[in-house]
């Protein structure tokens, strides 16, 4: 069955339209919220999942880019690009904790729970060149590490399994695998499309959203590709639900989400949402995908049952 949209929720625009990465939070039966960072307010907003409302915003951060949510650790954290700083929340309240500098306009976040390390991926300036990986020390709140990348990264995930961190890398086209205990460049897989962009794994597969309207499926172990899914246009965040084996693929232009079967690797359904809209959020739990509308300033809700 297709996605349906269900509702909208309002949310406050900014200075400039924008929205960027997103990550839900679920604290016990029915409370879910969710966090996106808005980039043209420069804060990150806070919606309540079970009641569709916009709950307040946490302002203060500077073309914020990503936002990460750890539920064990307790953590929200952000990625403030135009201040070069990763900002740290306890979530349970929503308190701020500290504010870390890291390199040049920081991106992607992946967390190492395992270590309690942040790894904040680093545009570099100017953007694409000395770019870099930040790997912050929770307990110290400070910078232990700092991993010089070939080129622009873009979205990361840490994998318990291999106890790596995997990250796009926009050119030469590749994901790096980084090894989260001796915080180096362990080795590289090529992507065989142009600009890897969003990132997911599920198990020993790497899906990868190609700026060359491509959704690569990627060994993760030998790096041989296991598909390649046509897109009908460069694509941004991808999200899973692992309980309905469905992926999200956001796509700006022309303003659509693509649905994949994870297991099958076909396209099963294509949703319009609004030009410009490249970045989602998910709640696998309900089955609910946000998609953030930067002209219309709020968050369209699907259901996919």
């Amino acid at each position: 069955m297709p996605l349906v949209k269900s509702a909208f929720i309002p949310i406050p625009p900014g200075a400039k339209p924008g929205f960027d990465h997103a990550d839900v939070c679920r604290n016990g039966v029915g409370a879910v919220r969710l966090y996106v960072a808005h980039t043209g307010a420069d804060q990150v907003e806070v919606i309540d999942c079970a009641t569709g409302t916009r709950v307040r915003a946490l302002p203060g951060h500077p073309g914020v880019a990503g936002v990460l949510v750890d539920a064990g650790a307790d953590l929200l954290v952000t990625s403030d690009r135009a201040a070069a700083r990763v900002s740290f929340y306890r979530r349970s309240d929503e308190k701020l904790i500290s504010q870390v500098k890291v390199g040049a306009h920081p991106n992607g976040l992946a967390f190492d729970p395992a270590r309690s390390h942040l790894f904040s991926f680093n545009l570099g300036e100017p953007v694409g060149q000395n770019c870099t990986a930040s790997v912050v020390e929770l307990d110290r709140h400070r910078v232990i590490a700092t991993i010089s990348l070939p080129r622009r990264p873009r979205w990361a995930a840490y994998d318990a399994a291999t106890d790596d961190v995997f990250v796009n890398s926009r050119e030469p086209a590749q994901i790096l695998a980084l090894s989260a205990g001796s915080l180096t460049v362990r080795r590289s897989i090529a992507v065989p499309a142009d600009g890897p962009h969003g990132l997911w794994f599920d198990g020993d597969r790497l899906f990868c959203a190609a700026d060359g309207n491509a959704l690569i499926v990627l060994d993760r172990d030998w790096g041989e590709v296991n598909a390649r899914i046509p897109l009908p246009g460069a694509p941004d965040v991808i999200m899973h639900d692992p309980g309905l084996r469905h992926l999200y693929v956001a796509i700006g232009e022309p303003g659509v989400i693509c649905v994949a079967d994870s297991h099958t690797l076909d396209i099963i359904d294509t949703v319009e949402t609004e030009p410009g809209a490249h970045t989602l959020g998910n709640d696998p739990d309900s089955h609910a995908v946000y998609s953030f509308f930067p002209a219309s300033s709020g968050s369209a809700v699907h259901l996919d049952r």
